[in-house]
């Protein structure tokens, strides 16, 4: 019942937008001044009528909605931040380097790690796919560390 009369709502804001637009637009000198100077007013009843229906579709206050999204925070760019840090620390670098010194470190680990400074030597398999899969590390790391200063 609360989802049908919140959806009777927003048409009702529809509705009374509508009537409210013909009403400031059938002068157009009033119409184009709430337009610059009072948007919120223009829309005024479209909005309110929204945010009522909205609530009762939600069965939740805006209040309570308003404090969830404060509380709430980004957790993909929080995780994106941890990633980057650890690349970082995967070229043995601080994000206060600059390019020059975080490309030569990634050039000296790459010389360190790679499979073709590698194969020559009389290591054993598992040394081998470590050292290939800390090469793939460190390429990552030059790449995302570079995309993410562009």
């Amino acid at each position: 019942m609360k989802k049908i009369l919140g959806i009777a709502f927003i048409a009702l804001g529809i509705g009374l937008e509508i009537m409210w637009l013909g009403v400031c637009f059938g002068s157009i000198f009033i119409g184009v001044l709430l337009l610059f100077f009072a948007p919120r007013i223009l829309f005024f009843p479209f909005n309110f009528f929204l945010i009522i229906g909205l609530t009762l579709i939600a069965n939740r206050t805006y209040a309570e909605y308003k404090q969830q999204r404060k509380n709430s925070f980004n957790y993909e760019r929080f995780k994106q931040f941890n990633k980057i840090e650890s690349y970082y620390e995967i070229l043995g670098c601080s994000k206060d380097d600059d390019m020059d010194t975080i490309k030569k470190s990634y050039r000296k680990l790459m010389k360190e790690y790679h499979y073709d400074s590698n194969a020559s030597k009389d290591l054993s398999e598992e040394t081998i796919k470590a050292y290939e899969e800390k090469s793939q590390q460190i390429n990552e790391a030059y790449t995302a560390i570079k995309a993410y200063r562009k």
